[in-house]
């Protein structure tokens, strides 16, 4: 690890600081102070130190120095600035891309530039302000996480941003608006999108708006519902880099293995959202259909989902921490929610069949495993799995909220991953 001491003159440093300098006047003050009034990232490769002196003493002989110490990554800078006087307040900026540092607007210094981020950072800060045999120091740890896309499901084009996760992301450091974001939600028109065109066009918007924004070289997705599919769909087949653009990918009720609801809701023609490129990329992928009670299941002439068929015969590329989260109510719970698992008969009077999920997404759908004679998703088997249990599937974002939190900042305690779950048997219901 190698240690960048940024020394400036003291000529320099008075002619810049000049105009912005404070003297104490009379007796010096009993206590030498300086604290760190903020600290953050300023702009998208900014590291910006607000910094408050009081104590110093410009009429006698010995000079006030302050030493600022930041660690970003592996990389230590050591800032230090010899004055005779001293401003009572003033700001740092450390240019992580250019390696320079500013104070005033006025470059002052430089240092190996820092790589952007691949992960969550911490970046310790420490300010210390000496003069004589005085000496005072502060110390704050700024946290930067890596950039965070949400990726909402269909119509979300409808509906605003989920507030208890946004809500519970900004208690952890997120933000989304000012110079620095580090949290997207992307909206998107979901009744017009296949997976390869929403997925496209969620890489451009990555591309375009996201990493401009911030100082990283990898991002986390959050993706929910048909979100997670189209986030699912740039990874696996690398689209604009995917496979190594992610960090951590959060698949949020996702209908891995599609979902009953999209061949149901299709049979209605008031339902007329049900029937687009969207909701077809999220038809079950296993068999869900028998003329009656006692055959074989089937999956409908021209009903079948090749595209999604064909993600989940693709790997997961390497890196990717990967994580599933997932409502389970019972067939029969007190809260009402039921989950199409099968069809019996033909539309709109047929039978239908129910299993533990969210109320659109079965349990095995979300977590990749096998349902009756469909394949499980061989990408999705080292996940680390989350059950949030009797929720429903508009409710789990906010209801995961808290969870999705802790994954995204190393705060999760999960178990081991991959370790097996075991989904509540199917159970058949009585009618619609």
């Amino acid at each position: 690890m190698r240690t960048y001491r940024i020394a400036i003159s003291l000529l320099l440093v008075l002619g810049l600081l000049g105009p912005l300098a404070v003297s104490a006047v009379g007796h010096p003050l009993e206590e030498l102070q300086v604290a760190i009034v903020r600290a953050g990232m300023a702009g998208s490769h900014s590291l910006r130190v607000d910094l408050a002196t009081a104590g110093l003493n410009a009429q006698v002989a010995d000079p006030a120095e302050l030493a600022l110490d930041t660690r970003v990554g592996d990389r230590a800078i050591h800032v230090a600035l010899p004055l005779r006087r001293m401003p009572s307040r003033f700001p740092v900026v450390l240019d992580l891309a250019a390696g320079t540092v500013r104070v005033a607007g006025v470059t002052i210094g430089s240092f190996q530039p820092v790589l952007p981020f691949q992960d969550n950072m911490r970046i310790p800060i420490v300010a210390t302000v000496s003069q004589g045999t005085s000496a005072a120091a502060a110390h704050t740890t700024v946290m930067v996480p890596l950039p965070t896309v949400i990726v909402p499901g269909f119509l979300n084009e409808l509906s605003r941003p989920d507030g208890d996760l946004m809500a519970a992301l900004a208690r952890q450091g997120y933000r989304d608006l000012g110079p620095a974001p580090t949290l997207f939600w992307y909206r998107y028109e979901s009744r017009q999108c296949s997976l390869e065109v929403g997925g496209r066009d969620l890489a451009d918007y990555v591309r375009q708006i996201v990493l401009p924004s911030t100082y990283a070289s990898k991002i986390n997705v959050v993706g929910y519902s048909l979100g997670g599919l189209l986030a699912r769909w740039n990874v696996a087949y690398d689209v604009d880099g995917w496979g190594k653009l992610v960090n951590r990918l959060l698949l949020v009720g996702v209908p891995n293995e599609g979902t009953v609801h999209a061949y149901v809701y299709a049979a209605y023609p008031v339902i007329t959202f049900a029937r687009t490129p969207a909701v077809r990329s999220m038809l079950p992928t296993f068999p869900y259909v028998r003329a009656a009670e006692g055959e074989d299941w089937q999956t409908p002439p021209g009903s079948g989902n090749p595209a999604l068929a064909a993600l989940n015969e693709r790997p997961m590329p390497e890196g990717i921490r990967l994580f599933i989260l997932y409502g389970s109510a019972a067939p029969d719970s007190a809260g009402g929610v039921r989950t199409y698992a099968g069809v019996t008969g033909s539309l709109p009077d047929a039978l239908f069949s129910y299993g533990a999920g969210d109320g659109v997404v079965l349990v095995e759908s979300a977590q990749g495993l096998p349902m009756r004679e469909g394949a499980a998703v061989a990408a999705l088997a080292h996940a680390v799995r989350v059950n949030l249990g009797a929720i429903s599937h508009r409710r789990l974002l906010a209801a995961g909220a808290g969870e999705i939190a802790a994954v995204l900042t190393d705060q999760f305690k999960a178990p081991q991953e991959g370790a097996a779950v075991t989904a509540p048997s199917q159970q058949p219901g009585p009618g619609h």
